[in-house]
């Protein structure tokens, strides 16, 4: 286990990812984040994996919600970069 703090984090991000131990980050001394490295996601529990994504899609709804982006917003700008990316994989 380490412990950082952000300023630190930002500067070695890919090395602590590519670590194999549970980094701690800390902003003004309190804790922000956690930072699992992972081989394999897979290896993260089910139970733990749909947690985080409730509490993902929670972060972003309300997020949005602050921001007053649409739902329908949201959809439409995703349906033209995915023509975007396929237009871009056929040249």
């Amino acid at each position: 286990m380490r412990v950082t703090g952000i300023r630190e984090f930002r500067n070695k991000a890919p090395e602590l990812a590519s670590g194999d131990e549970i980094v701690f980050i800390t902003k003004h001394g309190k804790l922000t984040g956690i930072l699992v490295p992972l081989a394999e996601p897979s290896e993260l529990p089910v139970e733990l994996r749909q947690q985080l994504l409730v509490r993902l899609g929670a972060a972003i709804s309300k997020h949005l919600d602050e921001r007053g982006v649409s739902e329908e917003r949201v959809t439409r700008d995703f349906e033209a970069w995915k023509k975007r990316r396929r237009a871009s994989r056929r040249q």
